[in-house]
């Protein structure tokens, strides 16, 4: 049998939307858990929250895969990774707090669909079709337009809107009537739902990296608020005209959080898919199955192998006394892009090797923490100030200790309070409990045995100020532990 090589095996990147560009088949090492791909091809799903790291872009460029080899499915993700969202300050309506900027959002959403529809040479010529063409020559010269070039022309106020009425006669030259979008908003609406009724064809719009520019404020807020309002109209728009469009938001776990209006609740209910990955701690973890299912699919030795006897070649040895899936899982966030990261690192410096011994799993403990704190890090920009992340992770660096208790660390930080001036302690580590930088743990006295709880384990669980605080296994030594 010829020799196995861990450079053989492809685990893919931890950035999903890299790995669609360096990789043609990537879709052939999609782990769709849950089936989340076909969830989504039911009528009522549109909402895709997962963390930071768990495969929602993923998703989003496999479904856009997908659809390439589908004639009549056009598919387009469309990137909010450079969107300034207070650029939509000035194109806010005259609606109530949260809902001012959901017209802009119906605006932008019905303009990506109406590219879509004109892009298709099989939608029917019709009268709509005629309009919806003279409007995007009139006010943009070209269908290649994303949401920055939509908000410099909707700004200016001089929409060219005349185009979209049914009364007006689009082949005897330019009309030069001119408004806000607010005034051309539903003939927009109502032309691109008369174009769709013309097509067999089916369309999507995918939304993702909304959450590069996130700040906890009102602006940001209030806008992905109206966003997911909006596609939520239009998509039951769709439904009740039978025709087939839908829109998808891609969304972290942890920015819908924050969100508090009463509509959203129904869109969580209803709409919403959650990717997760489990919790458990073992070699049944779909995290380890999809290690398995990667490394069969990238060579034909593993492929003829059962998924135990996959493990088991890859993972022979413990390290340090524990086993390998422990040691791997207790080391994430139970995300993908952990567990890729830490064997992708291993396959970097050892692509030789015949699998994932020991000694490489120790020799890359050092870089996998550090990309573990920065993950952590970009996890908590925007929801705290970038000096109060810096102040608490300097705090926890300083009194190194992996088992903490809040009395002792609170007394710690007054007699060095020079260092840490204006640290909330309390709010800071409710925050580092929020993203997995710490834990609780406890004894059961009753059981005789250790209990902990992480928040990415139990998504209800609260820091409990009283119980022991224990520091993160994958951040130890980033924090030169």
């Amino acid at each position: 049998m010829d020799r196995l090589k861990l450079e053989d095996i492809y685990l893919g990147e931890n950035d999903g939307k890299k790995e669609a560009i360096y990789r043609n088949d990537f879709e052939r090492y999609f782990i769709d858990i849950d089936n989340n791909y076909e969830k989504l091809q039911q009528d009522k799903y549109f909402l895709v929250l997962g963390r930071k790291g768990s495969g929602k872009t993923y998703l989003g460029q496999y479904i856009k895969k997908k659809a390439e080899s589908d004639p009549v499915h056009f598919c387009d993700v469309s990137s909010y990774k450079d969107f300034k969202f207070q650029e939509l300050i000035q194109l806010q309506s005259g609606d109530i707090t949260p809902n001012e900027y959901y017209e802009i959002w119906r605006w932008l959403i019905l303009l990506d669909i109406g590219k879509q529809c004109l892009l298709d040479s099989a939608t029917e010529d019709s009268d709509a079709k005629n309009r919806l063409i003279a409007f995007f020559n009139a006010n943009y010269n070209s269908l290649q337009i994303d949401a920055k070039k939509v908000i410099e022309v909707t700004k200016k106020r001089q929409v060219r809107g005349g185009f979209l009425k049914s009364f007006v006669d689009v082949s005897g030259g330019e009309k030069l009537e001119e408004g806000s979008y607010l005034d051309y908003i539903d003939d927009l609406e109502t032309v691109i739902f008369d174009v769709l009724g013309h097509s067999n064809s089916k369309f999507t719009i995918v939304y993702d990296e909304l959450d590069d520019r996130f700040r906890n404020d009102e602006y940001y807020r209030h806008s992905i608020i109206s966003l997911l309002k909006a596609a939520d109209h239009i998509n039951l728009k769709a439904l009740e005209k039978k025709v087939k469009s839908k829109t998808i938001i891609l969304l972290r776990t942890d920015i819908f959080s924050i969100f508090n209006d009463p509509d959203l609740n129904k869109i969580k209910r209803v709409n919403t898919l959650k990717i997760e990955w489990g919790t458990r701690v073992g070699v049944e973890s779909p995290l380890i199955g999809m290690v398995i299912s990667k490394a069969k699919k990238s060579s034909v030795l593993m492929r003829a192998l059962n998924d135990e006897d996959v493990f088991r070649k890859l993972f022979p040895q413990s390290i340090n006394y524990i086993q390998p899936e422990r040691y791997i899982l207790e080391r994430s966030f139970f995300r993908p892009r952990d567990v890729i990261t830490i064997l992708n690192l291993i396959i970097e410096k050892y692509p030789d090797s015949d699998y994932f011994g020991w000694k490489s799993f120790v020799d890359v403990k050092q870089e996998y923490s550090e990309y573990l704190l920065d993950e952590i890090r970009n996890e908590m920009y925007g929801h705290y100030d970038d000096t109060e992340i810096d102040n608490i992770f300097k705090l926890l660096k300083n009194y190194n200790k992996h088992f903490v208790r809040h009395s002792e660390l609170k007394e710690y930080m007054k007699k060095n309070e020079f260092h840490y001036k204006e640290l909330d302690l309390e709010k800071m580590l409710i925050g580092l409990f929020k993203f997995n930088a710490i834990g609780n743990k406890w004894y059961n006295e009753y059981k005789k045995k250790q209990y902990y709880t992480w928040a990415h384990r139990d998504e209800k669980a609260d820091l409990d100020l009283n119980k022991v605080m224990v520091i993160h296994l994958g951040l130890r030594e980033a924090l030169s532990m």
